[in-house]
């Protein structure tokens, strides 16, 4: 319509026209991006619903250990991540790519019928219905591509992962560079020739979608505008207008139309998105079913290839894990993975003031009975009794530094401060009961954790960083040691009645690691202890030696801990 205007000089038409053309563009361009504003509220209403669902029964039961441990899940990180972004992303755009279509159907089509009719749209409909059964017959398996695809980028991912978690040992080795190069060259490849066949089978997709053009009954502007009849006075032609307009209004038809027929390829992605979502949610039920037992033991039964049980004559006790006011193992069988008897008939209790040491050579099972204590791996035969869990503690070999400042270090298993403070009331709910940092004042915190931290001989961390609030990464600023240390002043600010340690002051000097344990007895700790220095019976008062071939000795060193304390002179 401008054109003609500017054509005939008329400047008042030409400006009210452009006037027109702005009042409708500022509407257009809003809903333009509100619809893409809304396409990315509905991605991330679907992410954090289903992320919030995973992350429930994740957490529940202890399904994130037989998971990653237990291979009860491979690459959980990655399919939790962005397996789920890429579902939601996929989701939304279905929203948009389907529904403004159909809209632009809709409306086309009344308009068109004005001009030609309805039956003679008909033929433009059956020729896409015609067109889209075909594409769909033709269409390579694109949800399965998408799955696969998918899998191997998590494989490749992964093998870097690997190799960043191992960097250390990998670097000390002068050919593991080699090996680990072949080892990513591997993964990269599968993935390569993954993505190359994909790329062609497109190819071949899109060379029938173009060989059927996607908008058939749209020619180009002629340079003579035809007269077919009008249908509302078969004898006299159109206007030049309304045949120009028509055109328009077809080949908008076409597009939605069009658009609507290729939403089988997005559909389709959406398939292979939502068979590894899906797999994910199921297989994460699984795991974080309410019988843990049993989800653990199936697992580490596969795990191991074959019953553990094998070789063993006599009949075995019924497992049965109690609860009680110590820790007491009867007739407890320990078997390693591949199988192999490691002790039979372990039988001794934990009674409080009178700490219990393990000791024996490596690979007898010492790490086994803590596996097998703390639930890890499933206790196949004897009877486990164990205090609650809010009177028990786990120390192990590697101690866990959570993403936090230095007082949240001391305070774990509580949440951190920047997550407490934006947590929900459900969740903090959930917390609270069991949270010693909220039954004290701010003061009295602070002088207790200071009391921690000089008893395990880090009190320097407060000087060296910005107090109690300093944030660093604290797995790569802090040595084996000091890691230890700081575990154990945890230990000492949650002062529960029994503890469980693995090892857990390997890294510690002979002096220091005496220093840690005397400062346990001190707290009124009682402890079941591993570990291989003799140094440590001081601090115990009964020792279980293994001897590596299924059995047991068991003696009594002193009445009490506080014994060994006066002893050495440390009371």
């Amino acid at each position: 319509m401008g054109g003609r205007w500017i054509i005939q000089q008329n400047t008042q038409r030409l400006t009210r026209v452009l006037a027109t053309f702005v009042g409708v563009s500022v509407p257009a361009a809003l809903v333009n991006s509100g619809l893409k504003y809304m396409q990315k509220r509905i991605k991330l209403s679907f992410q954090r619903r289903l992320t919030h669902v995973l992350h429930e029964h994740y957490t529940n039961h202890r399904a994130y250990y037989a998971a990653s441990t237990l291979g009860g899940l491979t690459h959980a990180d990655q399919r939790i991540t962005e397996d789920v972004e890429k579902f939601a992303h996929t989701v939304s755009e279905l929203y948009s790519y389907t529904f403004k279509p159909l809209l632009d159907v809709v409306l086309f089509t009344r308009a068109l019928s004005r001009v030609m009719g309805y039956q003679r749209q008909a033929a433009l409909y059956g020729y896409y219905l015609v067109i889209s059964q075909v594409l769909r017959a033709t269409s390579p398996p694109l949800a399965l591509m998408t799955a696969q695809e998918t899998a191997l980028g998590g494989a490749f991912r992964a093998a870097h992962q690997r190799l960043v978690a191992n960097a250390e040992e990998v670097a000390v080795s002068w050919r593991g560079r080699c090996t680990e190069q072949m080892i990513l060259n591997q993964h990269l490849y599968r993935l390569l020739h993954h993505s190359r066949l994909s790329a062609f089978q497109q190819f071949v997709q899109q060379s029938l979608d173009g060989f059927f053009p996607p908008h058939p009954l749209v020619s180009p502007r002629p340079s003579r505008p035809a007269r077919p009849p009008h249908p509302r006075h078969p004898t006299s032609p159109p206007p030049p207008q309304d045949y120009i307009s028509a055109m328009r209004l077809l080949g908008s038809t076409s597009r939605a139309i069009g658009d609507l027929v290729l939403v089988y390829k997005r559909v389709t992605g959406l398939a292979g998105h939502t068979s590894r979502v899906s797999e994910l949610l199921e297989r994460i039920r699984g795991l974080a079913s309410a019988d843990e037992d049993s989800t653990v033991t199936r697992l580490y039964l596969r795990w191991a290839g074959r019953d553990s049980s094998a070789g063993v004559l006599e009949p075995l006790p019924e497992p049965q894990r109690l609860e009680g006011d110590t820790v007491k193992f009867r007739r407890v069988y320990l078997s390693s993975p591949d199988g192999n008897l490691l002790v039979r008939e372990l039988s001794f209790e934990v009674v409080p003031g009178r700490s219990v040491l393990i000791m024996g050579p490596n690979g007898c099972g010492k790490s086994s009975l803590f596996r097998v204590a703390a639930g890890l791996w499933p206790l196949q035969a004897g009877e486990v009794t164990l205090p609650p869990k809010g009177e028990l503690f786990y120390l192990s070999q590697r101690p866990y530094l959570v993403s936090g400042t230095l007082r949240d270090q001391l305070l774990y298993p509580e949440p951190p401060q920047a997550v407490w403070d934006t947590a929900s009331g459900r969740s903090r709910a959930r917390v609270e009961p069991w949270m010693k940092s909220l039954q004290l004042g701010e003061e009295e915190l602070e002088e207790r954790l200071c009391e921690c931290l000089e008893a395990v001989e880090l009190d320097y961390l407060l000087i060296r960083g910005r107090g109690w609030n300093q944030v660093q990464p604290w797995n790569e600023t802090l040595s084996g040691g000091e890691k230890q240390r700081l575990a154990m002043a945890r230990l000492l600010f949650h002062r529960p009645r029994y503890a469980i340690l693995d090892e857990c002051t390997s890294a510690v000097s002979a002096d220091g690691e005496q220093k840690l344990y005397s400062e346990c007895v001190r707290a009124g700790i009682t402890m079941l202890s591993i570990g291989h220095r003799p140094a440590l019976r001081e601090h115990h008062s009964v020792i279980v030696e293994f001897d590596g071939s299924g059995n047991f000795e068991q003696r009594t060193l002193r009445s009490s801990d506080k014994e060994g304390l006066l002893a050495a002179g440390q009371q």
